[in-house]
């Protein structure tokens, strides 16, 4: 029986999510990092971008990490929610937007309740079930 249940690593598998611990860790995170598939293809590394390098794709992803930890602390002094909204202006096909991405505390597996964070857009965020 399918409960649509899914796990992390099968989300990782089947290129839903992708692992940013190492690049969080550097950013100052400490637990655990995880980005949505559509949050990278659409603004990490956007396709029609032939000349974007890994350099390129890291200082977006910098960029996205240094405004949730800011978000982070400011969020904590006022506020208990799992749940952090933040904007980030990046730049695709040259034009700069101010996009508003999300992020969720939540546990690693729900088998294994060490705290994680995954990143994703709001529209990907099901009240049921947590980031997807």
């Amino acid at each position: 029986m399918e409960t649509g249940i899914r796990t992390r690593k099968q989300a990782i598998e089947e290129g839903r999510q992708r692992d940013i611990t190492e690049t969080a860790k550097e950013a100052g995170l400490l637990v655990p990092v995880f980005i949505t598939s559509a949050v990278w293809e659409n603004w990490i590394a956007p396709e029609g971008t032939g000349s974007m390098t890994e350099e390129d794709e890291k200082r977006r992803l910098r960029s996205v990490l240094d405004k949730l930890l800011y978000f982070i602390r400011v969020h904590r002094l006022n506020n208990k929610s799992n749940l952090i909204y933040f904007p980030v202006p990046l730049t695709r096909a040259g034009k700069e937007e101010n996009v508003q991405l999300m992020s969720h505390l939540g546990p690693l597996e729900r088998a294994d309740q060490r705290p994680c964070i995954t990143i994703m857009t709001p529209e990907e965020y099901d009240l049921e079930n947590g980031p997807s």
